[in-house]
């Protein structure tokens, strides 16, 4: 069974919550008395799969109780590729010391509050079965509403169906975050947008398979996608309705 390294990105200030709940850090924003990024350490924490968890965020997640079952907090750079960048190398260097023996790197959220042991155990099953440089995982609209899940999102069409990011995603190498990440932050600005996004990797029309291998060329890496069947998966809170959603259903 493989071990993986965790990154959770904590930082940010004054996103779409904080008119209506003033937390200028949405990750110390509570649901029911939890902080929210002590929810997404405590399900990862619970994974046997996970080896180590390193947070990027402020020095004031540090009085957390769930901190205690970090390995290491990093503070937030200028931008979100420098703060995956400076946690990965803090992994690769400090706790590998440059070695290429482990199995690589989870990023994910602080407000990914909807993920669970299962699911997050299940997913690391998916990457693990794929073997690929970059693995993505996407959710289908139909799984939100067969789970009765009332949430808008924005989806992706893809050959007759309409699919949604995840808030997990994996890179194998250190040299894979180096090669991608640029290229993908600048496809990340298409997000709101995901039929333009299509058009720019001439995937307009295509399906899975193709979209892989056109990311693939496009980022010089084997980029893998997966399909999850857990709509959770593809749940995060990044506005009133989805905290209102999370109030909802999370204990």
């Amino acid at each position: 069974m493989r071990q993986f390294n965790v990154i959770i990105l904590a930082g940010g200030e004054k996103g779409p919550l904080y008119e209506t709940t003033k937390f200028v850090e949405k990750a110390l924003l509570p649901i029911h008395g939890i902080p929210m990024v002590s929810r997404v350490i405590d399900a990862f924490h619970a994974c046997e799969q996970v080896e180590n968890i390193v947070v990027v965020g402020s020095a004031n997640l540090d009085n957390l109780e769930s901190m205690k079952k970090v390995r290491k907090r990093i503070f937030t750079g200028m931008t979100l590729v420098q703060n995956i960048v400076q946690a990965i190398t803090y992994v690769k260097h400090r706790l590998y010391r440059s070695a290429s023996d482990h199995d690589g790197y989870v990023i994910s959220f602080c407000d990914a509050v909807f993920l669970t042991p299962e699911i997050i155990a299940d997913t690391l099953r998916s990457i693990e079965s794929t073997d690929g440089d970059l693995v993505l995982h996407y959710v289908e609209k139909t799984s939100f509403e067969d789970a009765n899940l009332p949430v808008e999102r924005t989806y992706i069409p893809v050959a007759g169906k309409n699919y949604t990011g995840t808030t997990i995603y994996y890179v194998k190498k250190f040299r894979h975050v180096i090669t991608a990440l640029p290229k993908l932050a600048k496809l990340r600005k298409y997000r709101k947008d995901p039929e333009q996004l299509l058009e720019i990797l001439a995937c307009s029309g295509k399906d899975i398979p193709e979209i892989e291998q056109a990311l693939s060329q496009e980022l010089d890496i084997d980029v893998k996608i997966r399909v999850s069947p857990h709509p959770e998966l593809g749940l995060d809170v990044d506005k009133p309705t989805d905290l209102e959603l999370a109030v909802q259903l999370l204990s």
